[in-house]
């Protein structure tokens, strides 16, 4: 009678360890995502992305220096003329904040077919890279141009977009001002106009992509 109360109690107690270890596996593994160890974080799901696809953008340079020159000196009557130069532009602001803090817009020396200081004024479609100091390009393209005489100067606004490189697809605003009087006596001098210089601005603005 005893031993067979013992086996029973013997049964009882494997059966109650056995139901015990089942239930601690099994919480184990209903709370993983809970009361159990911390996953690794993943992996945000967002792809990088491309140069120029970072949303709405404000670039500002406020402070510019354009220098061009032409050979043979520009004057009223047409001929072939080599135009080159650069802009210089600094104290650049960007919205959302960036490296950007300079850049340089070298015109590249080119050959310009029955030129005249005339054509000076004359709208017309303009290409130009624009070096960062951070190392980045940007290409533009202008398709309008406007020259508003404002006293003794003269200030010529080039608008287009930035077709290619860092700020791609914004609005691109330049402005270049010359003095009235550089332009008139340059024109009518012997050797033509042969230099300009004035200060310049540059705007850039992407309101979305």
């Amino acid at each position: 009678m005893r031993r067979s109360l013992l086996a029973a109690v013997v049964v009882l107690l494997s059966a109650l360890a056995l139901t015990s270890t089942f239930d601690v596996s099994a919480g184990s593994g209903e709370d993983e995502g809970r009361g159990g160890p911390p996953r690794a974080p993943r992996a945000a799901s967002a792809e990088p992305r491309e140069e120029g696809d970072e949303g709405p953008v404000v670039v500002t340079c406020p402070l510019g220096l354009t220098q061009a020159s032409y050979m043979p000196g520009l004057s009223e009557r047409s001929k072939d003329v080599t135009v080159a130069g650069t802009t210089t532009l600094s104290n650049c602001v960007t919205i959302p904040a960036s490296a950007v803090k300079s850049a340089s817009l070298p015109l590249e020396s080119s050959l310009h077919v029955d030129f005249s200081c005339a054509d000076l004024l004359t709208p017309r479609t303009v290409r130009q890279v624009v070096r960062w100091n951070t190392g980045e390009t940007s290409t533009l393209v202008f398709s309008e141009s406007r020259e508003l005489a404002q006293g003794a100067l003269t200030v010529f606004t080039l608008t287009g977009t930035v077709e290619s490189g860092a700020f791609a697809r914004a609005t691109a605003i330049w402005t270049v001002t010359y003095l009235n009087s550089d332009i008139e006596k340059g024109c009518a001098s012997p050797g033509g106009l042969i230099w300009l210089s004035g200060p310049s601005t540059l705007e850039l603005i992407r309101t979305m992509t």
